[in-house]
């Protein structure tokens, strides 16, 4: 009964494994066959022990299913970051597969292991070799780019080696492997950087929209600075850049930047000039509806204001300004900034007003993207607001706005603000002062502050409404207003005696120690027009020195110094002033005692040194100068936006943003004094137009030589895997049944090999004219039914004749 009852078990687990792997293979059966509902990518991120006990399994197997099933889930490991590379050397063993789906797999996988396992990689080193020539492009590529990823500076000249195999290759991809292999090359091997200059100037020939991308970033790599080589092909490159694909287009843009400021002259020598349009833009409200003499006069006043002598730029500065226009509007944002780059720092002043359209545009992307885009406009703001005047409500902030992108719009304001604009700003940051955000209430006040001293004729609007907000019942707020007043006031001048005033009776309310230093300061530097109130001010404030800030008692020291210089015989000011300097005598903050006793030297004289003065000596001089010393004139407070530091940095550049060089950074540099010699860029014929539209690749197909392909001298091409590569390329070739190859004096003559019309089609041409000719006549003979039938031969002999073989 036992055995019976074993037995049974042991069939029910059997039929149960039989099931399991009945149903597993319906599903892969289903996902092979690409089922509905079958899910074919989500088995491969399954990461249980079992399965991935298996991938060794598989990777060995002769199965390729089974390997490919191993290798993307492998691959699948790799795109969740999970480390795998405990299976490398299974991978590298298949390495050799002849299935293509196989091997691109584990090019994948040794790419992002290579550098992990160099030795391991270097044993598959021949693979790669033999790969470079495979019928696959892909293959051929990828064997490249593998081989280049391999840190290991021994196998340097095998790689170099392979990328010169590359550059010759027929497909473009390759060779844009090739152009991206060459900076990896550089890297692991320095003293290779004269073949990879020559490599790099020969792929400056190519044509291909996708190799001279991948081109010019190994350039910007390798030789950042050899401009010579691009001499011969700077116009070329203008004209490509609508045709790079978008990182190419940065990678171009970049580099014709820094040829352009190498090789030609400032096109704003006499400053920046302002546009006649930004400005009759900017009065055009204000003459609407004035008489039409007056806005005759405004317009002849605008002309002779704005009349600067027009430079005239070099040709190849204009083509390089005018092949840029067409990328501002690209949908990358990367490419818009470049050529913001490029219209700033290389451009008239005149064209770069067409930045402003494109630049706001990106503005509704993503808040980091609008961040970097604000950063930017704020910069070039700094140097050319006029460029944005006429988008100043793409610039109020909203309520769905970051801090980071608040504040910077409030730059962008205070930057372009002009007397026709600061009405319209000046409301728009009244409603900004209402935000319950006091952080942002603050900068909004510093802001009004900045728009009332770039526009002095609006400060009493501002010191108005910044009076109001005085009654705050927020700390911050009062503090910020106070700072902006002070600065207003210094503006203003002598007439600031009720505004003082009022800001002194805040004394018994606000307790920020930055507003009551900003007041006791106001007191004192303008205590003669307040002589009558300024005692009792001071006695206030020594009333609770001891709990004062550190910053309240420096002001309320030298508000007691002024009133003892201003009235020396004032027994209750010379008390106060006594008394003062007592308590800052045994202060804690060893500052505030230095200057007490800078401050009793020259206020409170002993009598040792009133012995001395009395003898006339020098020891005490600065008594005499004590007003000079305390009472001297402010000047006026000059407020810097923290976009000017960015000013000094390139536009668009990661040090901009962070406002210090970063590793890696190199500025612009600067005009050359005199224009240097533009012949250098006048090439008689480019060489790829020298010998036709078509040009055969011989690079990799056999010998260099013309004699090679046509060795029996009859002209006859014996493989045409070179004219496949010319149409790789991306040139119409038209190909003749009976090439010749013909001969002026010891040269070929590569026009007449070229020429679409050969001499036996103009022999043909000549027969089919005199075949027609006899038609003719036969017609005007012959008018009965023999007519009919004598074109009907003719027909056949002139069918027939133009199936006949060509013969010489």
């Amino acid at each position: 009964m036992a055995d019976y009852i074993s037995k049974a078990m042991s069939f029910a687990e059997n039929a149960a494994k039989l099931s399991q792997k009945v149903s597993q293979g319906l599903v892969d059966n289903a996902i092979e066959i690409g089922l509905p509902g079958s899910d074919a990518g989500a088995q491969y991120f399954d990461t249980s022990e079992e399965k991935m006990r298996n991938i060794r399994r598989q990777l060995d197997s002769r199965n390729d299913r089974e390997k490919m099933d191993g290798l993307k889930r492998l691959i699948a490991m790799i795109s969740k970051g999970r480390d795998v590379s405990e299976f490398f050397p299974d991978v590298v063993k298949n390495v050799v597969s002849q299935n293509i789906e196989i091997r691109k797999l584990v090019y994948i996988y040794l790419l992002r292991y290579a550098e992990q396992e160099p030795d391991l990689a270097l044993l598959s080193i021949n693979t790669f070799q033999k790969d470079l020539g495979d019928k696959n492009q892909i293959i051929r590529a990828m064997a490249l780019r593998v081989m280049s990823g391999i840190r290991v500076p021994v196998i340097s000249p095998i790689v170099l080696l392979g990328i010169k195999k590359c550059v010759a290759d027929m497909s473009p991809y390759v060779r844009k492997t090739a152009a991206h292999a060459i900076p990896k090359c550089y890297s692991l091997d320095p003293t290779q950087e004269d073949s990879l200059i020559e490599i790099i100037s020969g792929l400056l020939k190519d044509r291909s929209a996708i190799t001279i991308g991948s081109t010019i970033m190994a350039f910007n790599e390798v030789c950042p600075t050899r401009f010579d080589l691009i001499h011969p092909y700077y116009r070329k490159l203008c004209n490509m850049l609508t045709d790079l694909d978008e990182w190419g287009q940065i990678a171009a843009l970049d580099l014709l930047l820094r040829y352009g400021r190498n090789q030609f002259t400032d096109p704003n020598p006499n400053g920046i000039k302002v546009p006649k349009t930004a400005t009759l833009s900017s009065t055009k409200k204000e003459s609407f509806y004035s008489d039409s003499s007056d806005d005759e006069e405004s317009t002849e006043e605008v002309e002779e204001q704005s009349e600067v002598e027009d430079v005239e730029l070099d040709e190849d500065h204009s083509l390089l300004i005018k092949s840029c226009l067409p990328l501002l509007q690209s949908r990358n944002s990367g490419v818009v900034m470049a050529v913001a780059r490029i219209y700033f720092h290389l451009a008239p002043s005149e064209e770069a007003a067409q930045l402003a359209k494109p630049l706001v545009r990106l503005l509704r992307s993503h808040r980091e993207l609008q961040y970097v885009i604000l950063t930017n406009i704020a910069t070039m703001a700094c140097s050319r607001p006029y460029l944005f005047h006429g988008y100043l409500s793409q610039f109020y902030v909203r309520s769905t706005d970051s801090v980071f992108i608040r504040n910077t719009k409030l730059d962008i304001l205070t930057a372009i603000v002009t007397e026709q604009n600061i009405n319209s700003i000046l409301g728009e940051l009244q409603q900004y002062v209402k935000s319950p955000n006091k952080d942002f209430v603050a900068s909004t006040i510093q802001a009004i502050g900045k728009c009332a001293m770039t526009v002095p004729e609006t400060a009493d609007r501002c010191m108005k409404g910044l009076m109001k907000l005085l009654k705050s019942t927020n700390d911050l707020v009062v503090a910020e207003s106070v700072s902006v007043i002070k600065r207003l006031l210094q503006i203003r001048g002598n007439e600031n005696t009720q505004s003082i005033i009022r800001l002194a009776k805040l004394l018994d309310k606000t307790t920020v120690p930055v507003a009551r230093a900003n007041i006791f300061w106001l007191v004192g530097q303008y205590t003669e027009n307040i002589s009558a109130a300024a005692p009792d001010i001071l006695r206030k404030g020594v009333k609770g020195f001891t709990e004062e800030h550190d910053v309240v008692k420096y002001q309320i020291l030298t508000l007691s110094a002024k009133l003892t210089c201003l009235n020396p015989g004032h027994e209750t000011i010379s008390l106060l002033n006594q008394y003062v300097l007592n308590l800052a005598r045994y202060d804690q903050n060893y500052d505030i005692r230095d200057r007490a006793r800078l401050l009793r030297s020259l206020t409170l004289p002993t009598s040792a040194q009133a012995e001395k003065s009395d003898s006339n000596d020098d020891s005490h001089v600065l008594s005499s100068h004590l007003k000079q010393i305390l009472l001297s004139d402010k000047e006026p407070p000059v407020l810097e936006s923290d976009m000017q530091d960015r000013a000094e940095y390139t536009l668009g550049s990661l040090s901009m943003m962070v406002k210090h060089s970063l590793p890696g950074y190199e500025p612009i540099p600067d005009y050359p004094q005199e224009q240097p010699d533009p012949s250098v860029r006048d090439v008689e014929e480019d060489f790829w137009n020298s010998v036709g539209q078509a040009r055969v690749v011989e690079q990799g197909f056999g010998s260099d030589s013309f004699e090679s392909r046509y060795r029996d001298g009859s002209g006859r091409s014996p493989a045409s895997t070179a004219f496949s590569s010319v149409e790789a390329r991306g040139y119409n070739v038209v190909h003749s049944q009976t090439p010749k190859a013909k001969k002026n004096g010891e040269d070929y003559d590569l026009e007449a090999f070229y020429n679409d019309t050969s001499e036996e089609e103009e022999t043909l041409s000549s027969e089919d004219s005199e075949a027609t000719t006899s038609e003719e006549d036969s017609e005007e003979e012959e008018e009965d039914e023999d007519e009919e039938e004598s074109e009907e031969e003719s027909d056949d002999l002139d069918a027939g004749a133009e199936k006949r073989p060509l013969r010489r």
